[in-house]
């Protein structure tokens, strides 16, 4: 069930509306977007549902209730009402079939696909072949645009999600040393805590350090946070934490990516070592930033969004370590979300 607690009464009805006043707005009949098991961020934001080892279309005509549109069995159909504001359930073999039936029970006027440039292109073909004589337009990043702007509520539930993204990592370094057990530590932290996703990435960091990774999903929303485990001294691991702090420093509303390896370039220059950085919104943090288009790279932060850091650094062995936070924007600064009193700066 929905918990009123974390999801106000009304607020996904409230986020469905504002897509609906665009799509009046343009004159459109319906707008379809696209979901599978590695990018579903924008149904579950709109409706809290799950789109589990299946793909799914989410309908939301310009005026009434959306319907999924999946190939998930109609047999979880009752639990995905409980757990979602779908009324609408429908389930097919074909996806491209099942938005024709859809379309053709709406009013005239065109067809909108958010993030068309994503979607498969079979489906989209078989899309345009089930709708002949329907204006299908490319309706851009709308709703993961909104995403990247939270509310009071989403913001709330994100400062939950990164803590208990820093809590997973802390447990699998307080953990014993082997790389196996502190990946099993911190995924079970992290279930346990209530995420429904969780991926855990422990490696060696050269044979003097381990690196812990975690991306972990609750309520919808990603966040996270890397350690490295220094086993005894290494040359690299002191510059990468002033890098590290630079780029932190560096963070800030109106700051863009290019601000943030500039701060990172000085400190590691004198290592010889290639090196990543990178700022990732939470919306994107469910695909570990692989769909954003080029020009988002550039864009600046804005205030009061919620982000990751990500600092990679390619290592003499092959092996590469890894320092990283999520944090909300707030002005000039920003907040770390993913660090408990306990947790040290990198060292």
């Amino acid at each position: 069930m929905l918990d009123p607690a974390e999801i106000p009464p009304g607020e996904l009805e409230r986020r469905v509306g504002e897509l609906q006043s665009h799509l009046r707005g343009q004159g459109l009949a319906a707008a379809l977007i696209y979901a599978d098991v590695y990018h579903s961020g924008d149904i579950s934001f709109l409706t809290n549902i799950c789109v589990y080892w299946n793909e799914a279309l989410l309908a939301v005509p310009a005026d009434g209730g959306p319907a999924l549109l999946s190939k998930i069995s109609r047999r979880v159909h009752p639990w995905m009402r409980a757990t979602s504001s779908l009324e609408d359930l429908r389930s097919g073999p074909n996806l491209a079939d099942l938005a024709g039936h859809y379309v053709g029970e709406l009013g005239p006027g065109s067809i909108g696909l958010v993030e068309m440039d994503w979607w498969p292109a079979q489906i989209v073909e078989d899309l345009q072949a089930a709708l002949p004589g329907r204006d299908i337009r490319d309706l851009g990043d709308l709703v993961r645009r909104r995403r990247r702007s939270p509310s009071a509520p989403e913001a709330e539930l994100l400062r939950t999600a990164a803590g208990l993204t820093g809590r997973a990592v802390i447990s699998a370094l307080d953990g014993p040393p082997r790389n196996p057990q502190r990946a099993g530590r911190a995924e079970l932290t992290a279930r346990l805590g209530g995420a429904e996703d969780v991926s855990v990435y422990c490696h060696p960091s050269t044979p003097e350090a381990d690196t812990v990774e975690v991306v972990s999903e609750y309520r919808g929303y990603w966040t996270s946070a890397a350690r490295v485990v220094s086993k005894s001294g290494t040359a690299w691991a002191g510059p990468m934490a002033e890098a590290y702090r630079a780029a932190v420093s560096a963070l800030g509303s109106g700051v863009t990516g290019e601000r943030v390896r500039a701060a990172v370039a000085g400190p590691l220059a004198p290592t010889g070592l290639g090196w990543r950085v990178d700022v990732i919104d939470h919306a994107d943090l469910e695909t570990d930033g692989g769909y954003r288009s080029a020009a988002d790279l550039g864009e600046p932060l804005g205030d009061a969004s919620v982000v990751a850091l990500r600092l990679e650094l390619d290592l003499p062995d092959g092996s590469s370590a890894v320092l990283a936070d999520t944090f909300e924007v707030d002005g000039d600064t920003a907040h770390c979300l993913t660090r408990n009193g306990h947790d040290a700066d990198p060292e």
